[in-house]
């Protein structure tokens, strides 16, 4: 069985084993990274060597007349590549999509460095930290030089040899590739959920066909329009090397019959042409030597196929639901054009980052890439081809531009791209629907460890508490009495809310369990309409505590008591993602004059936001009821709903049609619980409790999977055949 007919069962069987097995198999995972790392062993050395031969072999006029005519189709092709990366989210569907808070989206990332990423001042720097763009230019620069030394020889020899060598190793390594695409893919296939299965469909069949339509339309179409060559013979004589290409999963192995395709189509058009025999064979030998350069050396620049793996970054905004802004696209697929120097397995990663996207997306593309690959395969095969016949011809000063041939070509191009485009997208958004689920998973949480006994009340009770005393308990009558009696805010998702099975939970209310369990006692959880009646049934003991994360606010220092800060909050707004840009600053904010904001029920930031933004007009909401239908009206209320970025998160959960804007610079306030003014010992009991819950990384722990959705330890085995339909694993 030959190797790709190996990968292509490999791909099969990962998708079975996967399936069959579930999270079983997700160790393979390793196995799958470790022959990543094996592949990635050779890139940056075969850079160097292969664009240090590559341009050291020629001469100054060689290399001239190759930057001019094939550095000029290069770019042509590069140009039109790009322009189908930029428009690949109009194929988008207009899928709902929300996510909870992640701290690395208020963490401002630092600027790139362009001289660095392309200067390469100290080159073995930029070789140790694979620093692609500068290690070519730094290959670049070698290779040109070494174009006028005489004794050439000496060096490129070896150097030739280097990369025999390099490429010996690289093919060993493919030789694995059976094990670590099965590996990938079993691992993926058991893990992945099914509605992000649904999801990755949308870019594997939308890159599918723009490649066709890139390789067997735009590309030898353009060949057809500046050559004598003919569209349908392109096409005829390129179908072996096509074929083999897209079969082997390599156009490296395919580059000598490739050469030799190329060579026929210019004689054949050369014998149409009626050139005399004497010319013929004059121009045959300029025709093989330009075509054994031109092909080679350019197969050290990134291919349309490459380029189009970039489309991969836009798609993963989109598939997290942060989405990559339109202006900023263009400096990313440029800075990840030089990175394509080093192959997708380097420039991905690098771009993801460029583009502040979660670097573990690098896997996403790994699993859709083994069928990406091959028709990126195919599709660089004809940007080689391309280069060779259009490079020839104008070497040999004979191009014939076609303008009407062109223009049919750029018509039907853009029309063919149009239908691929929109087509997706109302495939995707009327036919096939994937339903959302992530606000079920939000209210189907529950909590980590097992909770304290507890009684809820989820109507204040007839018998308020509190009247036995008619004021707060301190710490020891709480102790003798064996009940914790806490204040919660209903509805304050992912902080109190009751989940799909009537339990009250959420990131306060499994910490009142845990100081609970730290004092032994149990809990009597009693209803908060309104947060402005905190202070009054504080003092009358109704309740002991509000354990509801608030922001500190110095101005109700005199209605009730603060516990000691314990986290951070940030300032963000909640608004249609098509104005996510207008609040992205609090500069541009200020810049829109008199807008009118809507302000959280559950906390009270308008007095440190009211400096920053002094022509807001602030609309409070100050019930759930009221914040409800505010998001349920698509907030026509008000320009936006102020709120923390981490509270907000769960809400664009519910209502996924709005987005979670954290204007720059960040603002982070302090977060605390407030409890009766005049209960200094249970305040000091609540102090040291909260030290030692932030030493241990308790809180860290509830803050990762109620804040964040860091789920993964607690939710069921994803679903397989071999455990839910033939019961055959536990």
């Amino acid at each position: 069985m030959s190797l790709a007919s190996q990968v292509l069962l490999a791909l099969v069987l990962g998708v079975v084993v996967g399936l069959f097995f579930g999270e079983l198999v997700a160790p393979l995972k390793l196995v799958g990274q470790a022959f990543v790392r094996l592949l990635q062993v050779t890139v940056i050395p075969y850079i160097v060597v292969a664009l240090i031969t590559g341009l050291g072999r020629l001469t100054y006029d060689e290399v001239k007349a190759l930057a001019v005519k094939g550095g000029s189709v290069l770019l042509v092709i590069w140009a039109i590549t790009i322009f189908l990366v930029l428009v690949l989210p109009l194929s988008f569907p207009d899928w709902p999509s929300g996510s909870f808070f992640q701290k690395s989206s208020i963490e401002t990332p630092a600027a790139p460095d362009f001289l660095q990423l392309y200067i390469p001042s100290n080159p073995f720097f930029s070789l140790a930290n694979a620093i692609v763009p500068a290690i070519v230019v730094f290959s670049i620069m070698i290779g040109l030089a070494l174009t006028g030394v005489h004794n050439k020889a000496i060096i490129v020899e070896p150097l030739l040899a280097l990369g025999e060598i390099l490429r010996k190793i690289t093919s060993a390594i493919a030789k694995l590739a059976p094990l670590g695409v099965f590996s990938l893919i079993a691992s993926a296939a058991g893990t992945i959920s099914f509605e992000d299965l649904a999801r990755l469909q949308v870019y594997v069949v939308v890159m599918v066909l723009l490649a066709l339509v890139l390789g067997l339309w735009l590309l030898p179409g353009l060949v057809a329009c500046v050559t004598p060559l003919h569209h349908g013979d392109i096409l005829r004589r390129l179908r072996t090397p096509l074929i083999t290409a897209f079969a082997t999963g390599s156009s490296l192995v395919v580059l000598p019959m490739l050469a030799e395709s190329c060579k026929s189509l210019i004689a054949e058009a050369r014998a149409q042409a009626g050139v005399p025999d004497d010319e013929a064979e004059e121009d045959e030998e300029e025709t093989e030597s330009a075509v054994d350069v031109l092909i080679p050396t350019f197969y050290s620049f990134p291919s349309a196929g490459s380029v189009m793996a970039l489309g991969f970054v836009p798609f993963a905004g989109w598939y997290i639901g942060s989405s990559v802004p339109g202006a900023d696209l263009p400096a990313v697929l440029f800075a990840g054009l030089a990175s394509l120097f080093g192959g997708t397995v380097l420039a991905i990663p690098f771009i993801l980052s460029l583009a502040e996207l979660p670097r573990d997306l690098f896997q996403v593309f790994l699993s859709v890439e083994v069928i990406g690959s091959r028709f990126g395969t195919y599709l660089g095969t004809v940007h080689y081809a391309a280069i060779g016949l259009i490079g020839t011809f104008a070497l040999q000063g004979i191009p014939r531009f076609r303008l009407w041939p062109l223009l049919r070509l750029l018509i039907v191009g853009v029309g063919l791209v149009a239908v691929v485009l929109i087509g997706a997208r109302a495939f995707y958004t009327y036919v096939v629907v994937v339903p959302y689920t992530k606000d079920d998973a939000l209210k189907g949480l529950n909590t980590l460890r097992r909770p304290q006994p507890a009684v809820v009340h989820r109507q204040a009770p007839r018998a308020a508490p509190g009247a036995e005393t008619g004021g707060p308990r301190s710490h020891s009558e709480i102790r003798n009495s064996g009940v914790l009696r806490v204040c919660y805010l209903a509805g304050n998702y992912p902080l109190s809310f009751f989940n799909t099975e009537g339990d009250l939970v959420g990131f306060d209310i499994e910490m009142a369990h845990r100081f609970a369990a730290r004092l032994d006692l149990s809990l009597e959880f009693v209803p908060l309409e309104r947060l402005s009646d905190a202070p009054a049934r504080l003092d009358t003991g109704y309740c002991d505590a509000l354990f509801s994360s608030l922001v500190m606010d110095l101005n109700r220092i005199d209605a009730l008591s603060h516990t000691a800060p314990f986290n951070t909050a940030t300032a963000a707004f909640l608004v249609p993602d098509r104005r996510r840009d207008q609040f992205a600053t609090w500069r541009a904010i200020r810049q829109q004059g008199e807008i009118t904001i809507a302000t959280s029920a559950f906390q009270t930031l308008t007095r440190d936001i009211s400096a920053l933004l002094p022509q807001a007009k602030f609309v409070p909401l100050p019930s759930l009821a009221e914040q409800t239908r505010y998001f349920e009206a698509d907030g026509q209320a008000a320009d936006a709903f102020l709120n923390t970025a981490e509270q907000g998160a769960a809400w664009t959960i519910l209502y996924p049609r709005v987005t979670v804007v954290v204007p720059r610079p960040v603002m982070q306030v302090p977060i605390v619980y407030a409890l009766a003014r005049d209960n200094p010992s249970l305040r000091r009991v609540m102090d040291e409790w909260l030290l030692i819950e932030t030493r241990t990384g308790g809180i860290d722990e509830l803050y990762d999977y109620w804040i964040q959705g860091k789920t993964e330890g607690v939710q069921p085995p994803r679903w397989s055949l071999g455990r839910d339909v033939l019961h055959w694993l536990d």
